[in-house]
């Protein structure tokens, strides 16, 4: 059954002029070397989606036009973000291959209009492109892997250095200062471990509009009064969101339970449910 979608999601994506194939399967398959890119997604996602399935139809009536809405809803958000992950143009159409038990089918999705795309068009007003995605790359490197076998929580607050600084105070001393300038750079990809590292620290890490890593352990003093952000979340959160309102600062912030989410103007922008990546 899988080829038979697989065939079919190569005629969709010829008549939809894309080259992006999303194969959501649990299935092991072997990456296709043809005129496609296939992209296979965790099969952790495969796993959350078919809990879903058996949640809604335990506790819901009609579900089965609710069960497709929502499946397709999940899957139209998680492809872009795969997309994007690996260096991919976040542009026109993707093919998704949906093989689940009790759903399988082949569906266009537009990755432009994605919520993911509308975010990084907000943030890149602010912030260097390339600097949010190696944030959320070790931000997401965090949610998964954590330290030491421990999930972790930490926050990155980026751009308008000098107004953030003015609104925190170090709480340890600040191992990265003194460090030369390629030693801080976020775009670098070596400078990844000693960041996940450094994220057991209390406090955040601050970036320059650059991605260079200015200060970790800093923590953030603004006024969360009036915040509106979703229930359940501790100061760091809320610090973080905090001063993006104060301040022209883009802020990620990883949660213990490992979701990302994005913060700008006070307002959560985007998150990341760790199930899809």
């Amino acid at each position: 059954m899988l080829n038979t979608l697989i065939d079919l999601a190569r005629k969709l994506a010829r008549d939809a002029k894309t080259d992006k194939i999303v194969v959501i399967t649990k299935e092991d398959v072997e990456l296709m070397n043809d005129e496609f890119t296939f992209i296979l997604t965790p099969k952790r996602f495969v796993t959350m989606l078919e809990s879903m399935f058996y949640t809604i139809e335990e506790e819901f009536s009609g579900k089965d036009i609710f069960e497709r809405a929502l499946t397709f809803l999940q899957v139209s958000e998680m492809a872009p973000l795969q997309i994007y992950l690996r260096d991919l143009d976040l542009k026109g159409r993707a093919v998704g291959v949906l093989d689940l038990d009790i759903l399988k089918g082949v569906m266009l999705i537009d990755v432009e209009r994605s919520k993911l795309q509308r975010a990084l068009e907000e943030c890149s007003e602010r912030v260097d492109p390339n600097v949010l995605k190696a944030v959320l790359n070790v931000a997401i490197n965090v949610a998964h892997k954590g330290r030491e076998g421990k999930r972790i929580g930490t926050g990155f607050v980026i751009g308008d250095v000098e107004e953030v600084l003015k609104r925190s105070r170090q709480l340890v001393i600040n191992p990265y200062e003194c460090h030369d300038i390629e030693e801080k750079d976020v775009k670098n990809p070596s400078n990844w471990e000693s960041i996940m590292e450094f994220a057991q620290l209390d406090g955040v890490f601050v970036l320059d509009e650059n991605g260079i890593i200015v200060s970790a352990g800093r923590y953030l003093e603004v006024s969360v009064k009036d915040l509106k952000i979703a229930k359940g979340f501790g100061a760091r959160h809320l610090a973080c969101a905090a001063i993006t309102r104060e301040t022209e600062a883009i802020a990620v912030v990883v949660s213990e339970g490992g979701d990302v989410r994005i913060y700008k103007d006070g307002e959560e922008i985007l998150v990341i449910d760790s199930t899809m990546i």
